[in-house]
């Protein structure tokens, strides 16, 4: 996991760096992404040489994510299967 700064910016409110965790650049915008107001979009991304005081929380995975639309067997109620064919 490397640390990196996210700038962020919108026209009219100028630019700030957010600090994130993250194991890749791209994943950086997306752990910048729940920091971002209504009108930023990410400027710029540069990994950081030394630790800093992080601003947000790593990236979620892709399964995090998408666990709300197809949470798996997981969330499924437990079925019983009848096999056998056994109805009586």
């Amino acid at each position: 996991m490397k640390t990196y700064a996210v700038k962020l910016g919108s026209p009219g409110n100028g630019e700030r760096d957010v600090i994130v965790p993250s194991p890749t650049d791209v994943q950086a915008a997306d752990a910048a992404r729940p920091l971002m107001r209504e009108d930023e979009s990410v400027l710029s991304i540069t990994v950081l040489k030394d630790a800093a005081l992080l601003d947000g929380a790593p990236p979620k995975t892709q399964a995090a994510e998408l666990a709300h639309v197809t949470p798996g067997s997981a969330a499924a109620p437990e079925t019983k299967i009848d096999l056998d064919n056994n109805h009586g």
